[in-house]
């Protein structure tokens, strides 16, 4: 009668180990299968596909998937500086889409990541800004020449130059005191706008300098002197 029992408590012990690791098994694989469930976003492309750099904001529709109540979108601008657009910055979202009102006053490439509540992010999608294209015929023009002290240096030297209707694929022509012109194209000009741009130049003479803009479809804009002078 004794062995009887103890056989009995045996069996029960084997049962309710054998129904714990069941329920182990079936928390575990439920919590698997919520994991799998925390899909990250998806960022497939972004309209309108052509965008022309403007200094007012411009509404931006972000296609793709997984895009969860609360989503934030990040930016990363051309210069490098990162904004956090989220809350009731994030337009008519969708699983599949969501708008965003975005200033693009630069040209070059911005970075976009999508974020959802559950700190899951999409792959970095890059898209292109263009600098707004001119009216046909559109002539330069050149209205200053920064720094306004220039003094004479046998390394280049950055100079700013302002006006209106630069294009990318510009020249610039040159003219030293001797009246010498040169052109300055490609990588020697940089931080490309519609109304400024830098030009890198070596200026090794004292004297007056001019210089004039010439766009890729062939307007060239007035001249502007410029004065180098001695180092004190």
């Amino acid at each position: 009668m004794l062995i009887k029992e103890k056989n009995i408590m045996r069996t029960k012990r084997t049962a309710s180990l054998a129904i714990a690791v069941a329920c182990f098994a079936f928390v575990s694989a439920q919590g698997v299968q919520g994991q799998s469930r925390l899909v990250a976003p998806v960022i497939s492309s972004v309209a309108p596909a052509s965008l022309m750099a403007k200094p007012e904001p411009q509404l931006l529709t972000i296609t793709g998937s997984n895009f969860l109540p609360g989503v934030s979108l990040n930016v990363a601008e051309p210069d490098g500086r990162k904004l956090t657009i989220g809350g009731t910055g994030i337009l008519a979202r969708r699983e599949t889409s969501f708008q965003v009102s975005l200033t693009l006053a630069a040209p070059g490439a911005y970075t976009l990541t999508a974020t959802n509540p559950d700190r899951s992010t999409s792959d970095p999608f890059v898209v292109k800004v263009q600098i707004a294209a001119p009216p046909a015929g559109a002539t330069p023009k050149i209205d200053r020449v920064l720094p306004e002290q220039i003094t004479k240096d046998p390394q280049p030297q950055i100079l700013k130059i302002s006006g209106e209707r630069f294009v990318a694929g510009l020249s610039v022509s040159v003219t030293d005191p001797t009246g010498t012109v040169f052109k300055v194209a490609g990588t020697a000009l940089g931080a490309l706008t519609s109304t400024s741009f830098d030009l890198a130049v070596t200026l090794e003479m004292v004297g007056d300098y001019t210089v004039m803009v010439t766009n890729p479809t062939g307007e060239s804009s007035n001249s502007v002197t410029f004065k180098v002078t001695m180092r004190r």
